[in-house]
């Protein structure tokens, strides 16, 4: 394996790196990087969608090659925050993926909410939070770029974005496979062909299964297992290229998971006063990944989608169609109350269906001035189908209540981007784009209440609001010699909003989020190409920061008006040692706290003293300026004296507090050591991961502390480098990390992450 580190963020493994919104035209011979020799290899990125050194990009990225992401154990996009120190991602319900880079990401979801973290795959934007949990099975490169991509990826890409490249079509026949077995009873398969069907037509074809029999916990009620998961993949693509000036895709994918999931764990009281890590114990279960629940979790999820990609040459310039359509679905069915009573019992059927169209039109790398224009539209519809709500707080435990919601969504946005070559070593780039959303709602409530026998449906009057907003960014870099680069930029990035999914009157409106992000930077290859060096400041001013809350187990999303403010350093070091021998290594610090946040939802832990009351306890409306006594704990059922456990859920003052899920500091280490012998090459890698840990909620009460990880492999292939074994371990010192940690009516919960995993993989490359 060969990996190399890039590009002011992070620890990269890999070869190449990808996209991002912000480019240069090649420089002066006497100034540009020279080409790699023995040293550090170059790493071509597509910037303003054309391809670039990396070391030429005024913008932070992180890439991983083919090579890096099998070596490395990374399966999935949540693995990735071991391999990217500013990037954290945690999970929401199961099956909505929460990535955030340097502070800026999301704390929750619901249909119609988007990622302020875009993911594209193939240049496709990937609307739907589900979307952000992606399997890597058949991927060339995943790069991760920081910071507001407010121009050429300006939807809702406030934080950064995942760029997925996957394989391409190949006119030569090339096939690959592996299969692989772990501990947990894990089968895994994949496998990669591609070749031409005539001089002009070439297919790939790749698909992945994996199977994980044996669950990280049990639910010590049913005594089966939690955490197990079933995943599938298949892509298949077809390329036509009628002549040198013009490339058709096409392309169609699809993936299927089924878990026993989410598996939350109370690690408190729950809402019957009982002390849930001892009733495990003494069920001789483990209280930290065994759950205590009147059922076992169930999530069932889907994505699948259709794009047709047009490159067409013109002469000097490059005109770009990427038409696609995706459909996800995802069914989440658990107990959220942390009892073996049937409290309560949430089981949510989302959907979301998206169109988007983007035109690009890409000017070629001549000349002193470059530039991009193009436009973006989109059409989308989500919502659930339905949200259901069963168990004794419905009727007794004797009916249900169906929410049906529709959030729909029709954007158009225009960009333009440029840069121009001041002089042989200065470049100047400004680029700007509009967004103009629409968004309406429809939503129906249907509620049974079989004691009566009687059903009533509520139709709610629809409603509809508009969101606009114009985004620039400006860059000036300066190359003082062919080993640095320097540069400083201003970026704004623009999160739309959207309505809350959740039934109410009128229906509560998430208002946007702007980032302003400044950022100086410098790149670096120092002692003859051997070491890498990139560094870079940044600061961001973030406006009504969008906040999850969980109220009787619904996800109910709200914005902190006022805003955060976020500051840190991205470092990355790649040493070249020798030709066999890498290291690499990434550092993040980064300090994001809320402005003033006077109207957060906090939590006060039951059982409380006999003279409790909410109304003791008052906030400042960040709206209206007045200061408001809480008349009841949001969410509980019952009077608060007479609660056990659990947790009284209230407005209060979060000001200056810091922001969830954003680890003060990350690290990574790791190396890449080949070890070419008669009997075929041996590869020895190995990472080490630091996360400083995190709050979880607006009132820092709940917090996951600081844990470190350690992965390794150890490859062998044989002297025609076409077959190799893999031998290979994940978080092999089993530390214990929640990946996601809540505070609801129900107690303080969370979802653990992976134990130690460890496995063998066979596999072959033609």
């Amino acid at each position: 394996m060969r990996r190399c580190t890039f590009s002011i963020t992070a620890l990269r493994g890999g070869l190449s790196g990808m996209a991002i919104a912000i480019a240069m035209p090649a420089v002066a011979q006497t100034t540009e990087p020279p080409a790699a020799t023995d040293g550090v290899s170059d790493i071509i990125v597509t910037a303003q969608k054309r391809t670039e050194n990396a070391q030429n990009v005024a913008v932070a990225i992180t890439a991983l090659s083919t090579q890096d992401i099998a070596a490395s154990g990374v399966t999935s996009t949540e693995d990735l925050r071991a391999a990217v120190p500013s990037l954290n991602v945690t999970t929401a319900a199961g099956g909505f993926g929460l990535p955030r880079i340097r502070g800026v990401g999301a704390t929750g979801q619901g249909a119609g909410i988007e990622n302020p973290v875009a993911v594209y795959v193939d240049g496709v934007y990937y609307g739907s939070a589900i979307g952000a949990l992606q399997s890597l099975f058949d991927v060339e490169q995943v790069a991760v770029l920081k910071g507001p991509q407010g121009t050429l990826f300006g939807r809702n890409a406030t934080g950064g974005l995942i760029q997925i490249t996957t394989r391409k079509p190949s006119y030569d026949y090339t096939a690959s496979a592996r299969f692989g077995y772990g501990n947990y009873d894990t089968v895994s398969a994949a496998a990669f062909v591609s070749g031409g069907l005539a001089p002009t037509l070439a297919f790939s074809l790749a698909g992945q299964y994996e199977n994980r029999g044996d669950g990280y916990g049990k639910n010590v009620y049913t005594g089966k297992d939690i955490q197990t998961d079933r995943t599938y993949s298949l892509r298949g693509k077809l390329l036509w290229e009628p002549s040198d000036a013009t490339s058709i895709t096409l392309s169609g994918d699809y993936f299927g998971r089924q878990a026993a999931d989410p598996a939350f764990v109370t690690f408190s009281r729950n809402s019957a006063g009982q002390d849930v890590p001892a009733v495990i114990a003494s069920l001789g279960g483990d209280p930290q990944r065994d759950i205590y629940s009147d059922f076992d979790p169930t999530l069932r999820g889907s994505q699948k989608g259709a794009s047709l990609t047009i490159d067409q040459e013109l002469g000097g310039v490059n005109l770009r169609s990427i038409t696609a359509y995706r459909k996800t679905k995802l069914r989440t069915f658990f107990d959220p109350d942390g009892t073996v009573q049937p409290r309560l019992r949430i089981d949510n059927n989302n959907r979301d269906k998206q169109f988007t169209q983007e035109i690009d039109l890409i000017s070629d790398n001549d000349g002193p001035f470059n530039w991009v224009i193009g436009g973006f539209y989109m059409k989308s519809s989500a919502g659930q189908y339905p949200g259901r709500t069963t168990g004794l707080t419905t009727f007794g435990g004797n009916g249900y209540s169906d929410d049906f919601t529709d959030i729909g969504l029709e954007s158009i946005a225009g960009f333009a981007d440029g840069t121009y070559k001041l002089s042989e070593n200065t470049k100047i780039t400004a680029g700007i784009r509009y967004t103009y959303d629409q968004r309406d709602i429809d939503a129906q409530r249907v509620a049974y209440n079989g004691n009566t026998g009687v059903t009533t449906t509520t139709e709610y009057d629809a409603a509809k609001r508009s969101f606009k907003k114009l985004t620039w960014r400006l860059s000036v870099d300066h190359r003082f010699s062919p080993e640095v680069m320097a540069y400083a930029s201003y970026n704004r990035g623009f999160r739309s909003g959207t309505f809350v999914p959740q039934i109410a009157t009128p229906f509560n409106v998430l208002e946007p989020e702007v980032v302003d992000a400044y950022e100086v930077g410098l790149k670096t290859d120092l002692f003859d190409r051997k070491v890498r060096l990139n560094v870079a400041g940044y600061y961001y001013d973030q406006s009504a920061v969008q906040v999850i809350q969980v109220i009787a187990g619904v996800n109910n999303v709200y914005n902190a008006r006022k805003g955060a403010r976020i500051y840190g350093v991205d470092a990355d070091l790649t040493w070249q040692v020798s030709d066999n021998l890498r290291l690499f290594g990434g550092f993040n610090w980064t300090d994001a706290r809320y402005n003033s946040f006077t109207d957060a939802i906090i939590s006060i832990p039951y059982p409380v003293g006999a003279g409790f009351t909410p109304s003791a306890y008052s906030y400042v409306d960040s709206k209206t300026g007045a200061t408001v006594a809480n008349t009841s704990c949001l969410g509980t059922f019952g009077a608060p004296t007479a609660q056990l456990g659990g947790n009284c859920l209230l407005r209060g003052d979060a000001s200056g507090n810091k922001l969830q899920n954003t680890p003060d500091i990350t690290f990574s280490l790791g190396g890449s050591l080949d070890i070419p012998t008669s009997a075929g090459t041996f590869t020895l890698t190995g990472n080490y991961y630091y996360n400083d840990g995190f709050v979880a909620t607006a009132d820092e009460r709940v917090k996951q502390a600081s844990y470190n990880t350690v992965d390794a492999s150890i490859t062998w292939k044989e002297p025609g480098d076409k077959f190799y074994v893999r031998l290979w371990g994940k978080n092999l010192t089993d530390a214990f990390y929640r990946s996601q940690i809540s505070a609801t009516n129900s107690g303080d919960n969370g979802y653990a992450g992976a134990p130690r995993t460890y496995g063998v993989t066979l596999g072959f490359d033609y």
